[in-house]
């Protein structure tokens, strides 16, 4: 056997006796290089879609959709016209019945979103929203979730929801739609709302720890989103000036959103006193949102200008809530029981399958999470989802679907299990991987929620904050 020496290019002979395990050597090696091509190609596989020929079973569908149709929150002059908005008294009696709230005996804490009097309330309009989207779900669900074997029915049911009035009125006007507006069967369907304003938003007022405020300021003055403050400043102090006839009592007083609670409405982006201050971004976009949507802009703004601070905003929450740290710290508690909701339904389904098949209703076929347009944004940002093309408008709705994968056959053997996101019917890829997946195997979900993040500081590489087993540390004062 001859190999050429690299060196100086003369040839050299091996001994016989070494060919034959250098043959083997090489074989070997090349087997293995085939088995690990073999191997990673297979896992490459199983995480993007289950396999062509095996059975798909939908097993649960968690579903968290944003509130309907409400008056700004931001107390405006007109209060007479904004009550004109709401439903009448006997419609709220109405798509009550059927429900009963479940509070925690030392209530909850009242969120600076939560509006008073006329303002930040459900509509009319969001109430028909919402019975709207209680038939869409009906229809997708009907024959896939819900089958003859097991229907639609208050017991496959569980509902939680912040403990808002437009939240609350929300889902109870979906389930109208949901069971076409027939009278629910007693007992009535809970709705949990207990201690759910401090995980159900990323910004519950307290937060979940102190150390997430400290956290946000942090992140606040990455340089390049105190630029595009710089930028815009014009365009707030425009929109501000244009909404000062429309400001009511108590306006000023009103603070809530990522990074803004005691933003704008107290110092400029440079840290400084000033005069005449803007509003700030969270209020002048849902102001601006509520008045376009009935024709009510001041003369001196346009749909552009609506356009304009409702794509910043947007990006402001994302480009915030994406950070993992961040996004751990407000939504993982969320998230965590999301998949820790599933894996029950896992266990549930088996004990199901290995008995005589009766149900198993502990864990339901269906939850409902009625929340904000915030918690769709965290969501998406701590499961690390595909970005949408435009803001949840009110009503939008996560889905995720909980799907068993069986091998093909009689046999029902499990393979695997997968989660499907969608937003509003469209379906949503994790970026976790390499390449975009429309599907997520359960159980990598479940690794993925609890992997560990931390933000460095630029000059010494030290640890400014963790995020580490459900909690966030700060490591370093600033």
């Amino acid at each position: 056997m001859v190999f050429e020496n690299a060196a100086d290019g003369r040839a050299c002979r091996v001994p016989n006796t070494h060919h034959k395990l250098i043959m083997n050597i090489m074989a070997k090696a090349s087997l293995l290089l085939s088995l690990c091509l073999l191997v990673a190609s297979s896992s490459a596989s199983s995480f993007s879609k289950p396999n062509p020929t095996s059975k798909l079973r939908l097993q649960q569908v968690l579903v968290v959709h944003r509130h309907g149709d409400r008056s700004p929150i931001t107390p405006l002059k007109d209060e007479d016209f904004w009550q004109s908005q709401l439903p009448q008294p006997h419609v709220l009696e109405g798509i009550a019945k059927g429900t009963a709230l479940v509070r925690p005996p030392e209530g909850n804490p009242i969120h600076g979103a939560h509006g008073r009097g006329p303002f930040g309330q459900l509509t009319m309009m969001g109430v028909l929203q919402m019975a709207s989207l209680g038939e869409r779900l009906r229809e997708e669900l009907q024959d896939t979730l819900f089958t003859d074997e097991k229907p639609l029915h208050p017991s496959r049911i569980r509902i939680m929801s912040t403990d808002f009035p437009r939240t609350i009125q929300s889902v109870q006007a979906l389930l109208t739609g949901l069971f076409e507006g027939a009278q629910l069967d007693a007992p009535a369907i809970q709705i949990d709302v207990r201690r759910t304003n401090s995980y159900l938003i990323p910004d519950p007022q307290p937060r979940q720890t102190p150390t997430q405020l400290v956290l946000e300021s942090h992140l606040a003055k990455r340089p390049h989103l105190v630029e595009k403050e710089k930028e815009l400043n014009e365009l707030a102090h425009k929109v501000t000036d244009a909404l000062q006839d429309h400001l009511g009592e108590g306006a000023m007083g009103v603070s809530f959103g990522i990074g803004e609670e005691k933003s704008q409405d107290d110092d400029d982006i440079d840290g400084k006193k000033m005069k005449k201050k803007p509003l700030a971004w969270a209020k002048l976009a849902e102001i601006l949102t509520c008045l376009h949507s009935r024709d009510l802009l001041p003369p001196t703004l346009s749909k552009e200008d609506v356009e304009q601070v409702n794509k910043h905003v947007a990006w402001r929450w994302f480009e915030n809530l994406s950070h993992p740290v961040l996004a751990k710290s407000a939504m993982w508690k969320f998230a965590n029981k999301m998949v820790e909701d599933m894996e029950h339904k896992v266990e549930c389904v088996k004990r199901e399958d290995e008995s005589t098949g009766e149900e198993h209703i502990e864990e339901p076929l269906l939850c409902i999470y009625s929340a904000h347009d915030s918690t769709l944004i965290g969501l998406l940002c701590v499961l690390q989802l595909e970005q949408p093309e435009s803001w949840p408008e009110y009503g939008s709705y996560l889905k995720a679907e909980l799907i068993q994968e069986e091998k093909d056959g009689d046999s029902k053997e499990v393979l695997q299990h997968w989660v499907r996101f969608s937003l509003n019917g469209q379906v949503l890829r994790s970026t976790w991987t390499n390449e975009p997946a429309d599907m997520v195997p359960l159980s990598k979900l479940s690794e993925m929620i609890h992997s560990e993040h931390a933000i460095y500081c630029e000059h010494t590489g030290s640890k400014l904050f963790t995020w580490k087993n459900g909690a966030l540390v700060h490591t370093k004062s600033q």
